[in-house]
């Protein structure tokens, strides 16, 4: 198949500076879930907001530059990634549930520049505290932005 664009020159290489932008970006998206991937877990406070089923949104209205992917390894595990990859920078965040202790134990990794973590404790305190609001959402809740 074969297609002729008729638009000027300028916006074809508008149109090629964005795709190069976009291709780096999922570069350093990669990048940083393959470092996540291989860095060391340790153990973290609880934060229950990660949890919610409208993390993502919770998340995109907050730190607009963090996209948060949620995914369920096994029966009680569920991996949290929030990446930011304009600074590139991620988290990620292991939610387990500890039949003997009766709770979520979390455990997390950080990678790039130390601070992520912090900002992502520091939304979900501030949501807690001002009564649980879910933003609205343009697409299915619970989804990755």
């Amino acid at each position: 198949m074969t297609a002729t664009l008729t638009v000027p020159r300028t916006s074809l290489s508008c149109l090629a500076t964005a795709l190069v932008r976009v291709t780096r970006r999922g570069d350093h998206r990669a990048e940083l879930i393959a470092e996540l991937a291989t860095a060391r877990l340790t153990p973290a406070c609880f934060v229950p907001g990660i949890e919610h089923q409208a993390a993502a949104a919770i998340v995109r209205t907050g730190l607009p530059t963090v996209e948060h992917q949620r995914r369920t390894l096994q029966r009680r595990i569920d991996e949290h990634l929030f990446l930011d990859t304009t600074a590139r920078t991620g988290v990620r965040v292991l939610a387990c549930w500890d039949d003997s202790a009766h709770r979520v134990r979390m455990h997390v990794a950080e990678t790039g520049e130390p601070g992520l973590w912090d900002r992502i404790v520091a939304l979900f305190t501030r949501w807690e505290m001002t009564g649980r609001p879910v933003p609205a959402t343009s697409g299915p809740i619970g989804s990755a932005s």
